[in-house]
C-alpha cells in the first residue's frame, strides 16, 4: 500500500469516526430525552398527542402511511413500569455522552472504555433481547458493535501514529 492509500484510508476511517461520535452524541441526547419524558409523564400522553397530531390526516385518508405507522408506534408503548426504561435510558445516554467527551478531548483511556461500556451494553441487550424481545434492541446493539469496530480502528490508527 502507498502513502498516499494509506493516508487516504486513514483520514476516511477519521472522517467516519468523527461522524459516528457526533451520530452516539445525538443519540445520547435522545435517550436523555426520551428518559425525562418518561420520568415526567409526558410518555404517557404520547398516544394522545399523536392522535391530535394525525387525526386530520388520518380522517382524510385512514390508510396514510406516515400516520398509520405513527399510530402503530405509540401504541406499543409499555403503560406498566417505566422505571426500567427510565433507567436504561438515563444510563444509555449518560454514558455515550461522557464516552463521546473523552474521546474528543483525547483522553487516553477513552477508546478502551468505550469499547468495553459498549461491549456491557451489547451483551445486556442481547440478554434482554433473548428474554423480552423488540427490534429496538437489535437495533441499539447493531449501533453499539459498529461503533465498537469503528472505534477499535481509530485507536489502532492512532497507535500508529504515535511515536
Amino acid at each position: 500500500m502507498t502513502a498516499v492509500t494509506q493516508h487516504s484510508s486513514k483520514s476516511l476511517n477519521h472522517r467516519l469516526f468523527a461522524v459516528t461520535l457526533f451520530a452516539k452524541a445525538v443519540l445520547g441526547v435522545l435517550q436523555m430525552a426520551t428518559a425525562a419524558a418518561i420520568f415526567t409523564g409526558a410518555a404517557e400522553r404520547l398516544p394522545a398527542l399523536t392522535q391530535w397530531l394525525f387525526r386530520a390526516e388520518l380522517a382524510e385518508n385512514p390508510n396514510d402511511f406516515l400516520a398509520t405507522r405513527a399510530m402503530s408506534l405509540v401504541g406499543v408503548i409499555p403503560t406498566s413500569d417505566m422505571t426500567f426504561y427510565t433507567t436504561y435510558f438515563l444510563a444509555h445516554g449518560g454514558l455515550h455522552i461522557a464516552i463521546v467527551v473523552a474521546l474528543l478531548y483525547g483522553a487516553t483511556w477513552a477508546h478502551r472504555a468505550a469499547v468495553f461500556v459498549l461491549w456491557a451494553f451489547v451483551i445486556y441487550q442481547l440478554f434482554e433481547w433473548l428474554t423480552v424481545g423488540g427490534v429496538a434492541l437489535l437495533i441499539l446493539t447493531v449501533i453499539d458493535l459498529t461503533v465498537i469496530y469503528i472505534t477499535v480502528r481509530e485507536q489502532r490508527s492512532r497507535a500508529l501514529l504515535e511515536p
